[in-house]
């Protein structure tokens, strides 16, 4: 199968890349390429021969990204036949699996975005941080408290934890206001964040506000909560995140892929 030309149809292109932790950014390019096709017709991707001579990284790299992505229910590998998109997975208008940034989740879910930083904190690692992020006794860390809103609306908030030796000694509100952490710590430190490990949870509406700056805000309650152990490059735990979601405006979906045998019934 050939990939087209831009000329020949707006998709988006598969372009050699160059990014830290190949299989992961394979992926998740892949998971954009695919979003961008028109599945109207032939749903089947090139062959991984292909796709790595278009990125211009390993089949190896190719088939690992496949994998992931098999495993979330994003393409459907048939022995002798190829691999296909499943459509199916791409009505998800929101995934739990792979990550976003929160105001395109917020306009995945059909509401316009803004943000406010509610508040950028420096202070000692209490243990628990400290433990998690694996800090030296009375290292500080910054908190980075920001709010996303839905159409005006309190939908998101987010706490990120992480060393002030990343990022330097005196990050300012400015510094954090419409930039990611991620941005901040890759262009301070060249740390990139390459996968994570999530724990969920609920909270009701005065567990929130006993954990953040700006929950008195937020219209629900309770709340949906995600802890995020980010990695880097090293495999270094380096953020330390919560999300506290409103579902009434984000809503999550999850395509769970079977292996269940007849003799496991």
């Amino acid at each position: 199968m050939v990939i087209p030309y831009e000329s020949e149809r707006e998709n988006m292109e598969l372009h050699p890349m160059i990014k830290p932790n190949l299989s992961s950014s394979v992926k998740n390019y892949l998971y954009k390429y695919i979003r961008s096709l028109d599945l109207g017709g032939n749903t089947k991707l090139p062959p991984e021969n292909e796709l790595s001579s278009n990125l211009g990284v390993s089949r190896v790299t190719v088939r690992r990204a496949l994998d992931e992505l098999e495993k979330e229910g994003i393409v459907l590998r048939i022995h002798g036949r190829g691999t296909f998109v499943n459509p199916e997975a791409l009505n998800i208008q929101v995934n739990l699996m792979p990550g976003e940034e929160f105001s395109r989740l917020i306009e995945s879910c059909g509401y316009k975005a803004t943000v406010e930083v509610a508040d950028v904190r420096k202070l000692k690692a209490e243990d628990k941080v400290a433990r998690i992020l694996q800090l030296e006794d009375g290292e500080e860390i910054y908190e980075v408290e920001k709010i996303y809103l839905a159409n005006g609306h309190p939908a998101i908030i987010s706490i990120d934890r992480f060393a002030c030796s990343l990022a330097g000694d005196d990050l300012q509100r400015e510094a954090v206001e419409g930039k990611s952490t991620f941005d901040i710590l890759r262009k301070s430190g060249g740390c990139f964040i390459v996968r994570d490990k999530i724990r969920i949870e609920t909270m009701n509406r005065m567990e929130m506000e006993q954990e953040t700056v700006c929950g008195r805000k937020m219209e629900c309650d309770s709340v949906l909560v995600f802890h995020g152990i980010n990695y880097n490059q090293d495999n270094r735990p380096v953020i330390y995140d919560t999300e506290f979601y409103d579902t009434k405006y984000i809503k999550f979906s999850l395509l769970r892929v079977k292996n269940v045998y007849e003799d496991e019934i």
